[in-house]
């Protein structure tokens, strides 16, 4: 995935948030950041740059962005699972099996029997697109931009933690209600407006270690597109399913306003919590710019490192 470029120009994702609320973090920020990483040190087995690296991945904040309402316990646990999570993606070997089965004997005592099935489903569908994804790199394959976008909705795991939702808020959607098409069509938006940008933040880093499950990197393949120009397209996709988002999200609310569940309508914001909080997490933590986050933030400027195979 070689680049003529040295730099690229990447689109001020925040920016495309205007008509969303970034909430105050969450109240427990500071002490649950401070006890997952010892739960984390305790738990997994770290290497010494994981463990170097745990404080700057500012998970903690992500999850209090993300999940602002909830109480320290809930938060505790959504930021242990997003330490897992980000383990799994960068290390498709380890599963850190008795950690989750901590974290899942907790969720498994207070979520419904149709939540539990969600969720496992959902990371049935998570480690099957991962192990997709790994074989397509180690082949050398870039998939096309039609089958990207249907695998990429499982394997940046971001069903999962819109899961979570309803175990931070303390919500109950009825699997019809979760099934309905307008609902559907919301999260669909919204777990593509979160991978995304989150691909156009890793690109960089991707692209240096070859690694192809990447939007702008399929984006360059299948339209034969510059990185330049190929992250100016994944912009503008993201810039429409923002409008898709809310476009449906209106008519959730504004048609089916009645009869729409309480529940429902907390976990539409739910939805708009993560999208917000995620953009701003991406210019507060270390993991896709290293401590060159407030000058991507105030530039847009993102240096394209070597590949490493070349």
């Amino acid at each position: 995935m070689p680049s003529k470029h040295s730099s690229i120009h990447i689109p001020h994702l925040i920016s495309f948030c205007d008509q969303f609320e970034l909430r105050n973090p969450n109240r427990h920020c500071r002490s649950v950041t401070a006890a997952s990483k010892k739960w984390a040190i305790a738990t997994l087995a770290l290497n010494d740059d994981e463990r170097r690296g745990l404080p700057g991945l500012e998970l903690g904040l992500l999850a209090s962005l993300c999940y602002p309402t909830c109480d320290s316990s809930q938060l505790l646990l959504v930021t242990q699972f997003l330490i897992l999570m980000v383990r799994w993606v960068d290390r498709t070997t380890s599963l850190d099996a008795a950690a989750f089965d901590q974290i899942w004997g907790h969720l498994s005592r207070t979520s419904h029997p149709a939540w539990q099935r969600r969720f496992q489903g959902h990371l049935h569908a998570f480690r099957m697109a991962r192990s997709r994804a790994a074989r397509d790199n180690e082949a050398g394959i870039t998939a096309d931009l039609e089958s990207y976008i249907t695998l990429r909705q499982d394997s940046s795991g971001v069903k999962l933690l819109f899961d979570l939702i309803e175990y931070a808020v303390g919500l109950h959607i009825s699997s019809e209600a979760y099934a309905s098409p307008i609902l559907s069509r919301l999260r669909h938006d919204a777990v593509n407006i979160v991978a995304w940008s989150s691909d156009v933040a890793s690109y960089a880093q991707k692209q240096a270690r070859g690694d192809r499950h990447n939007l702008v990197a399929v984006l360059m393949e299948e339209k034969r597109l510059t990185a330049q120009g190929a992250s100016d397209a994944a912009g503008a996709l993201i810039k429409d399913m923002m409008d898709m988002f809310h476009a449906n999200e209106q008519t959730l609310l504004s048609e089916h306003a009645v009869r729409l569940n309480p529940d429902v309508r907390r976990y539409v914001q739910g939805l708009r919590d993560w999208i917000v909080g995620f953009m701003h997490w991406i210019y507060n933590t270390e993991r896709f710019f290293g401590e060159s986050a407030e000058e991507v933030r105030a530039f847009g400027w993102v240096f394209l490192p070597p590949n490493m195979g070349t």
